[in-house]
Protein backbone atom coordinates (compact mmCIF):
# COMPACT_ATOMS: atom_id res chain seq x y z
CA UNK A 1 0.00 0.00 0.00
CA UNK A 2 1.12 3.30 -0.96
CA UNK A 3 0.73 6.38 1.44
CA UNK A 4 1.07 10.15 -0.20
CA UNK A 5 0.77 13.30 1.78
CA UNK A 6 -0.12 16.75 0.06
CA UNK A 7 1.79 19.54 2.42
CA UNK A 8 2.13 21.92 -1.26
CA UNK A 9 0.63 24.97 0.86
CA UNK A 10 2.13 24.30 4.08
CA UNK A 11 5.61 25.54 5.66
CA UNK A 12 7.60 23.03 8.35
CA UNK A 13 10.19 23.37 10.80
CA UNK A 14 11.97 20.66 11.75
CA UNK A 15 14.89 21.32 14.38
CA UNK A 16 17.95 19.00 15.05
CA UNK A 17 18.06 18.55 11.28
CA UNK A 18 21.41 18.14 10.33
CA UNK A 19 21.33 14.46 10.33
CA UNK A 20 19.92 11.20 11.26
CA UNK A 21 15.96 11.55 11.44
CA UNK A 22 15.63 15.20 11.25
CA UNK A 23 17.37 14.82 7.95
CA UNK A 24 15.10 12.44 6.66
CA UNK A 25 11.59 14.15 7.61
CA UNK A 26 13.38 17.25 5.89
CA UNK A 27 13.80 15.36 2.77
CA UNK A 28 9.74 13.25 3.46
CA UNK A 29 8.17 16.79 3.59
CA UNK A 30 9.46 18.22 0.98
CA UNK A 31 8.75 15.70 -1.05
CA UNK A 32 4.99 16.05 -0.17
CA UNK A 33 5.36 19.65 -1.59
CA UNK A 34 6.05 21.63 1.58
CA UNK A 35 8.72 24.31 2.32
CA UNK A 36 10.90 23.65 5.53
CA UNK A 37 12.74 25.73 7.27
CA UNK A 38 15.51 23.28 8.60
CA UNK A 39 17.07 24.31 11.94
CA UNK A 40 19.97 22.90 14.14
CA UNK A 41 23.11 24.51 15.52
CA UNK A 42 25.16 22.36 13.17
CA UNK A 43 25.51 24.67 9.84
CA UNK A 44 27.81 22.43 7.58
CA UNK A 45 25.81 19.12 8.18
CA UNK A 46 22.43 21.98 7.39
CA UNK A 47 23.79 22.48 4.60
CA UNK A 48 24.17 19.05 3.47
CA UNK A 49 20.29 18.80 4.40
CA UNK A 50 19.11 21.13 2.42
CA UNK A 51 21.82 20.82 -0.81
CA UNK A 52 18.97 18.22 -2.50
CA UNK A 53 16.71 20.42 -1.90
CA UNK A 54 16.98 23.53 -3.60
CA UNK A 55 14.78 26.54 -2.37
CA UNK A 56 11.77 24.45 -0.66
CA UNK A 57 14.10 23.60 2.10
CA UNK A 58 16.14 26.49 4.02
CA UNK A 59 18.65 25.99 6.32
CA UNK A 60 18.38 28.22 9.79
CA UNK A 61 21.33 27.84 12.02
CA UNK A 62 20.20 27.99 15.40
CA UNK A 63 20.17 27.01 19.28
CA UNK A 64 16.92 26.01 20.67
CA UNK A 65 17.88 25.97 24.12
CA UNK A 66 17.33 30.13 24.08
CA UNK A 67 14.84 32.77 23.31
CA UNK A 68 16.72 34.41 20.64
CA UNK A 69 17.72 31.60 18.96
CA UNK A 70 13.80 29.43 19.25
CA UNK A 71 12.35 33.20 17.96
CA UNK A 72 14.61 33.38 15.21
CA UNK A 73 13.95 30.06 13.78
CA UNK A 74 10.30 30.93 13.85
CA UNK A 75 11.11 34.28 11.97
CA UNK A 76 12.96 32.68 9.67
CA UNK A 77 10.03 30.49 8.45
CA UNK A 78 7.40 33.45 8.41
CA UNK A 79 9.83 35.92 6.79
CA UNK A 80 10.60 33.32 4.18
CA UNK A 81 7.59 32.41 3.60
CA UNK A 82 4.91 34.06 4.91
CA UNK A 83 3.19 31.63 7.33
CA UNK A 84 4.01 28.67 9.43
CA UNK A 85 2.19 25.43 9.86
CA UNK A 86 3.76 22.98 11.77
CA UNK A 87 7.09 22.97 14.16
CA UNK A 88 8.76 19.52 14.65
CA UNK A 89 10.71 19.55 17.73
CA UNK A 90 13.06 16.74 16.91
CA UNK A 91 16.33 18.43 18.33
CA UNK A 92 17.70 16.66 21.13
CA UNK A 93 21.05 15.68 23.24
CA UNK A 94 21.85 12.31 24.73
CA UNK A 95 25.20 12.48 26.42
CA UNK A 96 25.11 8.89 28.55
CA UNK A 97 26.55 8.93 32.44
CA UNK A 98 27.11 7.02 35.32
CA UNK A 99 24.88 8.41 37.97
CA UNK A 100 27.16 8.99 40.66
CA UNK A 101 29.75 10.01 38.17
CA UNK A 102 27.61 12.43 35.72
CA UNK A 103 28.31 16.48 36.26
CA UNK A 104 25.69 18.65 37.40
CA UNK A 105 26.95 20.48 34.10
CA UNK A 106 25.57 17.99 31.76
CA UNK A 107 22.42 17.49 33.59
CA UNK A 108 21.64 21.41 32.50
CA UNK A 109 23.17 21.31 29.02
CA UNK A 110 20.30 17.84 28.87
CA UNK A 111 17.56 20.17 30.21
CA UNK A 112 18.22 23.39 28.27
CA UNK A 113 18.12 21.80 24.64
CA UNK A 114 15.63 18.80 25.63
CA UNK A 115 13.15 20.44 27.68
CA UNK A 116 13.59 23.98 27.49
CA UNK A 117 14.77 23.81 23.83
CA UNK A 118 11.04 22.34 23.42
CA UNK A 119 9.07 24.63 25.50
CA UNK A 120 10.74 27.56 23.88
CA UNK A 121 10.14 26.42 19.98
CA UNK A 122 6.23 25.31 21.33
CA UNK A 123 6.30 28.74 22.61
CA UNK A 124 7.18 30.74 19.70
CA UNK A 125 5.76 29.09 16.80
CA UNK A 126 2.40 28.68 19.11
CA UNK A 127 2.31 32.48 19.08
CA UNK A 128 2.23 32.76 15.39
CA UNK A 129 -0.25 30.06 14.61
CA UNK A 130 -2.42 31.22 17.36
CA UNK A 131 -2.12 34.75 15.47
CA UNK A 132 -2.64 33.23 12.23
CA UNK A 133 -5.80 31.68 13.19
CA UNK A 134 -5.62 28.73 11.35
CA UNK A 135 -4.65 26.00 13.71
CA UNK A 136 -1.50 23.65 13.45
CA UNK A 137 0.62 20.84 14.17
CA UNK A 138 2.92 20.79 16.97
CA UNK A 139 5.11 17.48 17.23
CA UNK A 140 7.51 16.77 20.16
CA UNK A 141 9.92 14.10 20.39
CA UNK A 142 11.01 11.68 23.51
CA UNK A 143 12.36 8.41 23.45
CA UNK A 144 11.37 4.84 24.82
CA UNK A 145 13.76 5.53 27.49
CA UNK A 146 11.20 6.95 29.59
CA UNK A 147 9.70 3.41 30.30
CA UNK A 148 11.99 1.52 31.53
CA UNK A 149 15.36 2.12 33.42
CA UNK A 150 18.22 2.44 31.22
CA UNK A 151 21.93 2.50 32.86
CA UNK A 152 23.98 5.76 32.04
CA UNK A 153 20.37 7.86 30.88
CA UNK A 154 19.81 9.79 33.95
CA UNK A 155 19.59 12.99 32.70
CA UNK A 156 18.38 11.92 28.99
CA UNK A 157 15.61 9.79 30.16
CA UNK A 158 14.20 12.07 33.07
CA UNK A 159 14.13 15.29 30.26
CA UNK A 160 12.30 12.98 27.89
CA UNK A 161 9.64 11.95 30.58
CA UNK A 162 9.38 15.66 31.25
CA UNK A 163 8.93 16.63 27.34
CA UNK A 164 6.07 14.11 27.32
CA UNK A 165 4.33 15.85 30.19
CA UNK A 166 4.66 18.89 28.79
CA UNK A 167 3.04 18.19 25.53
CA UNK A 168 -0.35 16.66 27.37
CA UNK A 169 -0.11 20.24 29.20
CA UNK A 170 0.06 22.45 25.56
CA UNK A 171 -2.00 20.08 23.64
CA UNK A 172 -4.62 21.23 26.81
CA UNK A 173 -4.04 24.81 26.42
CA UNK A 174 -3.47 25.14 22.52
CA UNK A 175 -6.69 22.76 21.75
CA UNK A 176 -8.96 26.20 21.79
CA UNK A 177 -6.79 27.42 18.96
CA UNK A 178 -7.41 24.04 16.99
CA UNK A 179 -3.06 23.06 17.31
CA UNK A 180 -2.46 19.62 18.09
CA UNK A 181 -0.01 18.86 20.32
CA UNK A 182 1.66 15.15 19.77
CA UNK A 183 4.90 13.20 20.81
CA UNK A 184 7.00 10.18 19.05
CA UNK A 185 9.14 8.48 21.07
CA UNK A 186 11.24 6.49 19.09
CA UNK A 187 12.93 3.14 19.95
CA UNK A 188 16.66 2.26 18.47
CA UNK A 189 16.81 4.06 15.26
CA UNK A 190 19.70 3.29 12.72
CA UNK A 191 21.09 6.57 12.25
CA UNK A 192 24.90 5.70 12.92
CA UNK A 193 27.50 5.57 10.44
CA UNK A 194 29.33 2.51 9.83
CA UNK A 195 31.35 1.02 10.92
CA UNK A 196 30.52 1.35 14.32
CA UNK A 197 32.31 1.51 17.20
CA UNK A 198 33.70 -2.18 18.59
CA UNK A 199 31.22 -1.60 22.03
CA UNK A 200 28.53 -0.47 20.44
CA UNK A 201 28.45 -2.80 18.00
CA UNK A 202 28.73 -5.71 20.09
CA UNK A 203 26.16 -4.38 22.43
CA UNK A 204 23.88 -3.94 19.44
CA UNK A 205 24.59 -7.13 17.81
CA UNK A 206 23.05 -9.02 21.69
CA UNK A 207 20.19 -6.61 21.83
CA UNK A 208 18.71 -6.24 18.67
CA UNK A 209 17.08 -10.15 18.38
CA UNK A 210 15.69 -9.43 21.17
CA UNK A 211 13.64 -6.92 19.35
CA UNK A 212 9.57 -8.07 18.89
CA UNK A 213 10.75 -6.72 15.08
CA UNK A 214 14.30 -7.87 15.88
CA UNK A 215 15.41 -5.40 13.68
CA UNK A 216 16.30 -1.73 14.04
CA UNK A 217 14.16 1.24 12.69
CA UNK A 218 14.54 3.23 9.52
CA UNK A 219 15.09 7.42 10.55
CA UNK A 220 11.99 7.38 7.77
CA UNK A 221 9.95 5.00 9.55
CA UNK A 222 9.73 7.63 12.14
CA UNK A 223 9.38 10.56 9.36
CA UNK A 224 6.21 8.66 8.25
CA UNK A 225 4.67 8.86 11.92
CA UNK A 226 6.01 12.36 11.87
CA UNK A 227 4.04 12.96 8.40
CA UNK A 228 0.78 11.40 9.89
CA UNK A 229 0.77 14.06 12.56
CA UNK A 230 1.47 16.79 11.05
CA UNK A 231 -1.36 15.73 8.10
CA UNK A 232 -5.41 16.34 8.09
CA UNK A 233 -5.63 12.45 8.99
CA UNK A 234 -4.35 13.10 12.60
CA UNK A 235 -7.67 16.12 13.10
CA UNK A 236 -8.55 14.14 16.49
CA UNK A 237 -5.33 13.50 17.88
CA UNK A 238 -3.70 15.63 20.48
CA UNK A 239 -1.66 15.03 23.55
CA UNK A 240 -0.92 11.26 22.68
CA UNK A 241 2.77 9.87 22.86
CA UNK A 242 3.26 7.48 20.05
CA UNK A 243 6.07 4.85 20.26
CA UNK A 244 7.96 3.98 17.18
CA UNK A 245 10.05 1.56 18.47
CA UNK A 246 9.11 -2.28 16.65
CA UNK A 247 7.24 -3.05 20.12
CA UNK A 248 10.66 -2.69 22.00
CA UNK A 249 7.96 -1.32 24.88
CA UNK A 250 6.09 -3.84 25.09
CA UNK A 251 8.10 -7.01 25.47
CA UNK A 252 10.91 -8.98 23.65
CA UNK A 253 10.65 -11.17 20.80
CA UNK A 254 9.30 -14.76 21.36
CA UNK A 255 11.89 -17.04 22.35
CA UNK A 256 14.86 -14.10 23.27
CA UNK A 257 13.31 -13.33 26.64
CA UNK A 258 16.94 -14.04 27.84
CA UNK A 259 19.87 -12.84 25.40
CA UNK A 260 21.64 -15.81 23.58
CA UNK A 261 25.54 -14.65 23.00
CA UNK A 262 25.40 -16.54 19.99
CA UNK A 263 22.95 -14.44 18.26
CA UNK A 264 24.02 -11.80 16.17
CA UNK A 265 22.68 -9.26 14.22
CA UNK A 266 23.62 -8.96 10.50
CA UNK A 267 24.01 -4.99 9.58
CA UNK A 268 25.01 -6.05 5.89
CA UNK A 269 21.65 -8.29 5.65
CA UNK A 270 19.35 -6.25 7.91
CA UNK A 271 18.61 -10.04 9.54
CA UNK A 272 19.10 -11.51 12.81
CA UNK A 273 21.51 -14.36 12.16
CA UNK A 274 22.30 -17.33 14.70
Amino acid sequence: MNVSYDFSDRVVIVTGAARGVGRAMVGQFVATGARVVAADRDAEGLAETCAPHGDRAVAVAGDVSTEAGAEGIVKAATDRFGRLDVCVNNAAVAPHEALLDEKASVWDTVYAVNCRGTFLMTQAAGRVLVAQGRGGRIINFSSGVTKRGSAGAAAYASSRAATESFTRVAAIELAVHDILVNCVSPGLIDTQPKPLPPSMAKGLAARIPTLPLARPGEPEEVGNLVLWLASDASSYVTGAVYEVDGGATVGTRAGHEIVDEDVRYDWVTGRARG
